[in-house]
């Protein structure tokens, strides 16, 4: 496919394929109608950059349609656009994938990221003593971003990457971070993302358990809640205005990381570190960013 982005053919003898459930969208806000300032357009085009992910490296403009819930002239006229200056590229039928210029938009992003790189070595000396994966992440609306993932040679259980995307509702990293909120603003963030979440009903039991094992113990555990042979710590890391910045997370099979594994061998070194990555990032924030011109 070369230039404008159009509808695949419909092939007789199929059957259609259940549309893929749309995202939460920051165009969703209530506030960017009043935002004079807010250029929508470009909004939709981000929107649809954002699809793309690890688990999501081709997609068609259809699907674009249903997981933006916008319309599919306009998905085909954005990514027409994104195509032409090279940030989409299109591969078979009417699918298309992030090109070089979403890399290095990527790389600008990591680079911004300071602690991902200075928590790298000590992250992976925690991940190779304990046979574990540890994973450092941050906050994407109602997802959680990896900006750091350290494996050990034993840690074959679950393959996250740097930049793998997942729900703040439904992941340990997500409950890591929403431990570190006031309880009102954790309700609001609850009402927001979990709500609407079909999977919460069936995890809210074991997320109210996180939490308070968090307020008396200073960490989370998620003992198989999302997947049955995976268990994890997560503790938060706070910026200097006191609001949880990151989570930290080990987590290993259930075979050799049990929840008394996890209390007693991997808990007290996570919230070490992360009290070391905090004062890193407290010290990083302090320095005044550079003077332009």
């Amino acid at each position: 496919m070369r230039g404008l982005v159009k509808p695949p053919r419909k092939r007789a003898g199929k059957p259609a394929k259940a549309a893929p459930e749309r995202r939460e969208s920051l165009l969703d806000d209530e506030a960017h109608q009043d935002d004079r300032q807010f250029v929508t357009a470009l909004a939709r085009g981000l929107e649809i950059l954002s699809c793309f992910g690890p688990r999501k490296s081709e997609i068609g403009g259809t699907q674009l349609a249903a997981m933006t819930g916008l319309p599919q002239p306009t998905v085909w006229r954005l990514c027409h656009t994104l195509s032409r200056m090279g940030y989409l590229i299109p591969v078979e039928g009417d699918k298309l994938r992030p090109g070089i210029p979403v890399l290095k938009l990527g790389r600008a992003a990591l680079a911004s990221v300071p602690l991902a790189e200075k928590a790298r070595a000590r992250m992976q000396a925690l991940a190779d003593r304990s046979g574990s994966a540890s994973g450092l992440a941050a906050r994407d609306g109602g997802r959680v971003v990896f900006v750091q993932q350290c494996l050990s040679e034993a840690q074959l259980v679950m393959n996250l990457r740097v930049g793998t995307r997942l729900s703040l509702i439904t992941s340990a990293a997500g409950w890591g971070l929403l431990a570190g909120f006031p309880q009102a603003e954790r309700d609001k963030l609850i009402e927001t993302y979990a709500l609407p979440n079909p999977r919460w009903p069936q995890t809210e039991p074991a997320f109210r358990e996180a939490m308070r094992d968090f307020a008396e113990r200073g960490y989370i555990l998620n003992i198989g809640v999302f997947h049955k042979s995976y268990n994890t710590a997560a503790v938060p890391i706070y910026g200097r205005d006191g609001r949880p910045a990151y989570a930290l997370t080990c987590a290993g099979s259930s075979a050799t990381h049990s929840p008394a594994f996890l209390r007693k061998v991997i808990a007290p070194e996570l919230m070490k570190l992360a009290a070391e990555l905090q004062a890193d990032l407290h010290a990083i924030e302090a320095v005044p960013p550079p003077r332009r011109g």
